[in-house]
This record gives C-alpha cells, structure tokens and sequence, in this order.
C-alpha cells in the first residue's frame, strides 16, 4: 500500500507539473514577448516583415496554435499595402508529433489576402519570397517528403492581382478550399469553391477532383475535374450564364511558370465545345493560348444569354446553326482571336477578331445574304438596298470590320469577290 500511495503521488505531481506547463505556456503564448517570436520566425521563413496581433495555444483533445491578424508587408518598391494578410490561422498537432514538423491534424485558414503585384519592369512581388539563411547542409528526402496534413480547410480567401505594366487587374474571391491527406507526391481529393473578378464581369465557380503535389519536383497537378458556375456581368444580362464541364488534366511547373489545360469540355449558356491551353506565368505579363471549340449549336438563344439578341430575318430558317473554332492568344494584356473558323448555316468563314479594340476580320466562302435581312412584306429588296441593310445592321455592333465574301447572292443575283467595310465612326461602305 505505501508503494502504490507513493506511484499515486508521483503520477499527481507530474499532472501538477504539466498542468502548470501547460498554464505557463496557455499565459506565456498570450504575451507580446511570444507574439514577437512567432513574427520573428515567420519572417526568417519568407524573408518579408511580418507581425501579429494575437496568439493562443490549447492543449486538449490535441495541441493547438491560433494566430489572429497575421500582416506580412509588400517587397520594397510594391507599395504599401501587405503582401499577405490573415485574419486567422489555426494548427493542430496530433500529441504523438507535438515535437515533429511533419505531420499536422488540421489547418484551418480563413480570410486571407494575397496581393500579388508584377511592377512595371516586369518584376513580380511573389518572387521576392524566401528565407534570408541559406540551408547548412544538402536537403534529403526526409527533409521533403516526410509530411501530411491530414485537413486542410481554407475559407472566404482572396487574390489580387496587378500588373503595372500592362495595368491589368483581376480578383479572385471568396476562395474556399477543403482537401484531404494532404502529402507530396499523393493524389487527395480536391473540392475547391472561388469567385472572379475581371473588370466589368463576375464568376462564380466550384470544382471538385483529385489533386497531386510534388513540391520536390516543382510539379502541381489537379485531374478528373468537375465544373460548376455562373458568369455575369457587361454584356451578359443581369440573370448571368451558366457554365458546367469538365477537365482531365491541370498542369503547373515552378522550375518553368507553365501551366497547361487537357481533355476539357464545357457548356456555356448551352453551347457545348471543347477546349484546352498553355499558359506562361513566367512571363513580366500573363502570356496564354487557349483552344476552343464548339459543337454546332442554334445561336439565336446564346445570344439573348449573352446580351445581343439576333435580328428577324427574311427567312425564319437564317442563324439556324453555328459552330466555331478559334485560338484566344493573351499577350502583352491584350486579347485577340487568331485564328478563328467556322460554319454558320451553309457559310464557311475565317478569320480573326480582337475584342478590346472591336476589330473583326472575316473571309466567308458563299453567302446568300437575301436570308438575313430584316423581314419585308414586298418582293425582294434590290441589290444596294440589300447591302445597306446588311451593313446597317453591322454598324450597330459598333465595330471596325472587314469582310471579304468568296460569293454573295443578293437578289438573285451572284457577286463575286465582294468587300465589305464598316467603321467605327458610323461610316461604311459595301
């Protein structure tokens, strides 16, 4: 009985010496002495200043570390506001690794900011990232590929991007991430929720799949990608469109800035295609070559979705079938169409179309342009009366284009070699 009284008041005094450890650190974590530690090493980890405004630790059912108003501030010559902020950060440790670094229970972000900035000389903010000692030794595998976070959960994040050079300037919103065993060179389901903004227009999407990391490598992938969303704004009406599809495969490279887009489809506003891309985000300006291409599909509906309701035409049959194929190139901030193909009704087309600039270029095999005037209860218009009502409804669009017309007939007349030429500035001629 003495022993076992003795083995009672020991296992006591140990409760008693962590349960004071556990008060000291729970007190000594809420001090200013604490909070500057915690900032000083995560300053020394991305090489930027970085402070916080609150820090708690908890023990039970398993250790815990919660960061409130984390800032850390911009690169030199990038501006004043911060680099990243986070409203709150929250660790959990399982109590079998509260002294390892490589596995986590659960992190838990939410209302972080990322500004990311590419200054006017092409230098980007992001790349300033980095510690300020340079390892000891060479790194092994262990030191890379030993680690798991078996929750990661991030809510209402945000990313705003500019590029001065270009003065391009688009949000992603309402970011919302939950991933599962997280682990380098592991697939883990990925469901994944944003809102964009890019000027006048506003996307909603979520996308759920398999994702894969090798930090080791520099190689991020994402595959068997389901898609849902909405878009609005200018020129979409004011309900927006949906869009749903689905990809096969999303690549990123850090050693190189690629990404690249495989095996996608997609409906939108219920015209159905394919597509896929590259992308160069090593580049001073975003440079991307996306691929797209439609199913054949009746155009007058899209249109109305899309803000541009077709006209009535003579024949009830005209804008019956649309398909169209074009290669969207992003250089230097700018957008263009080159090339872009297509068949609408029994008309081949090419060409090439730059939407900031409203340019439109357009070679077409053979058209009979009688179906696509306004409706007339008399005979036929003749010929120049028929192409002042074509060319008048182009001007509405109020855009700079040229078109060149294999053959047309109009008024049962063929005209071949036709050019036809509206401005911008309300003047045209057929």
């Amino acid at each position: 009985m003495p022993l076992n009284r003795r083995h009672i008041r020991i296992s006591a005094a140990i409760a008693l010496v962590a349960l004071a450890v556990f008060v000291i650190l729970w007190i000594g974590a809420r001090t200013e002495l604490a909070r500057g530690m915690v900032a000083r090493a995560i300053t020394d980890s991305i090489g930027l200043p970085a402070k916080i405004e609150s820090l708690e630790l908890g023990f039970f059912p398993s250790p815990t570390a919660e960061i409130g108003g984390l800032t850390i501030a911009q690169p030199p010559g990038f501006g004043d506001e911060p680099f990243l902020t986070v409203d709150r950060l929250r660790l959990s440790v399982p109590w079998g690794r509260v002294f390892s670094r490589n596995t986590l229970n659960s992190v838990d972000i939410s209302d972080a900011t990322a500004r990311l900035i590419v200054g006017s000389d092409g230098d980007a903010n992001w790349s300033k990232i980095g510690g300020t000692s340079p390892p000891t030794s060479s790194p092994t595998a262990e030191d890379h590929t030993d680690w798991l976070v078996r929750s990661f959960d991030l809510q209402r994040g945000m990313i705003d991007y500019r590029d001065l050079g270009s003065n391009a300037h688009w949000q992603l919103a309402g970011i919302g991430l939950t991933v599962q065993d997280l682990a380098p060179a592991t697939e883990f389901p990925l469901d994944l929720r944003l809102a964009g903004v890019f000027e006048p227009n506003t996307i909603h999407y979520a996308m759920k799949g398999r994702g894969r990391l090798d930090p080791d490598a520099g190689k991020y992938e994402a595959s068997a990608l389901d898609i849902r969303g909405w878009a609005g704004g200018d020129p979409l009406p004011l309900a927006g469109v949906e869009l749903t599809g689905a990809l096969e495969r999303a690549t990123y490279e850090s050693g190189s800035g690629k990404a690249a887009l495989a095996g996608g489809h997609f409906k939108l506003a219920g015209i159905p295609g394919t597509f896929d891309g590259e992308f160069d985000l090593d580049e001073p300006a975003l440079v991307a070559t996306l691929r797209v291409k439609t199913e054949p599909f009746a155009p007058r509906v899209p249109a109305v979705s899309f803000g541009r309701a077709l006209p009535v035409t003579t024949d009830p049959a005209a804008f019956e079938s649309l398909q169209v194929a074009f290669v969207a190139q992003l250089r230097d901030g700018g957008l263009a169409l080159d090339p872009l193909s297509g068949r609408l009704d029994d008309t081949n087309f090419e060409g090439r179309i730059v939407p900031g600039r409203r340019i439109v270029r357009a070679s077409l095999d053979r058209i009979d342009l009688n179906r696509y005037v306004p409706p007339t209860d008399k005979t036929l218009p003749k010929k120049k009366a028929t192409l002042e009502a074509v060319v008048a409804e182009l001007a509405t669009y109020d855009l700079d284009a040229e078109l060149h017309i294999g053959e047309a007939r109009i008024s049962g007349v063929n005209v071949r070699d036709l050019l036809i030429r509206v401005e911008r500035d309300g003047e045209h001629t057929p």
